[in-house]
């Protein structure tokens, strides 16, 4: 018991041992809540060059031709919904193929060891239908039956501190039935 890293900063700093608890008591709750994302907003706040590339791309959902809001959720709700739309409509626009099937393609020349992983490790293409029902429910908004729903692209580029919009596209489209 006297080797445990809490019992031995009790010993040191009782202030010390007293956040320590705090914190993980904090994000205990925080991560049952689902919401983890919440220690780091900033996350790619420094990754991102803008010396190299001024352009920036993203994506967009329409119901009946109005856009689905998502800018007023919480954080985690919004990096949710954002990195979400951005992971589908890179599916749709590789040809309803996700990056781990390149990589089997690459990795195995066996088309029947290839067949099998693929088919164990990825969902069945069939779910990728239903899933812009239920970003637009997880959004919250109601959709109504036989619904146009259309997936946007939006691309700009950065100038003289704006972001400018270049040109935008209709990357899917479908109605519900």
């Amino acid at each position: 018991m006297k080797q445990l890293f809490l019992y031995r900063l009790f010993k040191h700093s009782t202030m010390g041992f007293l956040f320590v608890v705090l914190f993980i008591a904090f994000y205990s709750l925080v991560f049952y809540k689902k919401m983890d994302m919440v220690f780091f907003p900033y996350n790619s706040m420094y990754t991102i060059d803008f010396t190299r590339d001024n352009t920036a791309t993203t994506y967009a959902m329409k119901i009946n031709g109005s856009n689905i809001s998502i800018t007023d959720r919480l954080y985690w709700k919004k990096d949710f919904l954002e990195t979400s739309l951005y992971g589908y409509c890179k599916y749709i626009s590789r040809g309803n193929t996700v990056f781990l099937e390149d990589y089997l393609r690459q990795r195995f020349s066996n088309t029947v060891v290839r067949s099998i992983l693929l088919n164990r490790l990825t969902a069945d293409k069939t779910t990728a239908l239903d899933w812009p029902h239920w970003y637009g429910r997880f959004a919250g908004h109601d959709i109504p039956p036989k619904a146009s729903i259309e997936l946007w692209q939006y691309n700009f580029k950065y100038e003289a501190g704006k972001a400018l919009l270049k040109d935008s596209i209709s990357i899917y489209k479908t109605t519900l039935p």
